[in-house]
């Protein structure tokens, strides 16, 4: 995998731009909004698909279809004053030479712009496919690290956390304990209009789950096991859906080796489910898994910045240094 992501960093094309410098101000913008700089009749053709299969294509984990990023086009011609303020944009440009370069707070602070060059529509969708995985990386940690600078002005004390599991993890103030009185699980809600966010913490042997083609399984095991024991439904069992088979990613939280697991949960007898994203996270220190994972319980709404906020969150955690 490791050589995978080499190939994908090695693809881009780095270009100077010779744009003149100007006066840094705030950027503008929602999270995980990307505007999109390209004229009217390349958005409508064969440019614009490409871009909305790589930019828009539907988040995994969640069963009625939601964009990854919200797109919003603009003419290049029109991308000045606040424009030029947007956090986040795309900009599709015809060149003799094809590649993708990045700029950072070009036009404001905090800005992620992204270029994609090409001498014609059918050398520009190429570029856009083969640095995909990529583009969609780079957006994401960006948003990521965007959304935990905010959360950190409004921290919940997660001290407790910390002697319980030695991890520090930043969770926004609107979040509440659940359950406490468990030593070994953590349970943090957030109450929201449409329903509630979750956050589970807790901690597994080496054993339960395995580096191989089994890996998926035993996920799912586990949640099920601490899941349905932990959180209660009435009336009903907390499980995996199983119509749907999780999408498994290896990936790293603060430098250690985790598993990133992306499915729907389900309450067993009852017209209840959401999306989940589920980390197992080794932890050297103590040679087990800790598992972080949140969910959503949203039924009739949007549910994609809600997991966006769960992400954030986790990926958020720091292992506690401990003095030798």
């Amino acid at each position: 995998m490791k050589h995978l992501y080499y190939i994908l960093t090695l693809s881009f094309v780095f270009i100077s731009c010779n744009e003149k410098s100007v006066i840094i101000n705030d950027s503008a913008g929602r999270l995980n909004d990307i505007l999109v700089v390209i004229d009217n009749d390349n958005w409508d053709g064969q440019i614009g698909d490409s871009v909305r299969a790589v930019l828009a294509r539907p988040i995994d984990g969640i069963v009625r279809e939601e964009p990854m990023f919200s797109l919003n086009q603009v003419k290049p011609q029109s991308f000045q004053g606040m424009l030029k303020k947007s956090r986040n944009y795309l900009f599709i440009q015809k060149s003799d030479s094809a590649g993708v370069a990045i700029r950072n707070d070009k036009y404001a602070r905090p800005q992620l712009g992204i270029i994609v060059r090409g001498s014609n529509a059918a050398e520009i969708s190429r570029v856009l496919g083969e640095n995909a995985d990529e583009i969609i990386r780079i957006f994401n940690d960006s948003e990521i690290a965007e959304k935990q600078r905010l959360i950190r002005k409004v921290k919940l004390n997660t001290d407790q956390i910390t002697d319980r599991f030695g991890i520090i993890i930043n969770v926004p103030q609107a979040y509440r304990y659940a359950s406490m009185e468990d030593p070994d699980f953590t349970w943090l809600r957030r109450d929201i209009v449409e329903g509630t966010m979750d956050i589970m913490i807790y901690e597994v042997p080496l054993k339960e789950i395995t580096r191989d083609s089994a890996v998926v399984k035993d996920i799912v095991r586990v949640r099920d096991s601490v899941g349905g024991m932990k959180i209660p439904v009435d009336n009903g069992i907390f499980q995996t859906e199983n119509a749907f088979s999780p999408f498994v990613n290896e990936t790293q939280i603060d430098g250690a080796f985790a598993f990133e697991t992306k499915g729907t949960w389900e309450a067993k007898n009852k017209f209840m489910a959401g999306p989940f994203v589920n980390y197992a996270v080794y932890n050297k220190q103590k040679n087990n898994w800790l598992i972080i994972e949140g969910f959503v319980s949203a039924p009739n709404a949007s549910q994609r910045n809600y997991l966006f906020e769960l992400e954030a969150i986790l990926k958020s955690i720091e292992f506690k240094k401990t003095s030798s």
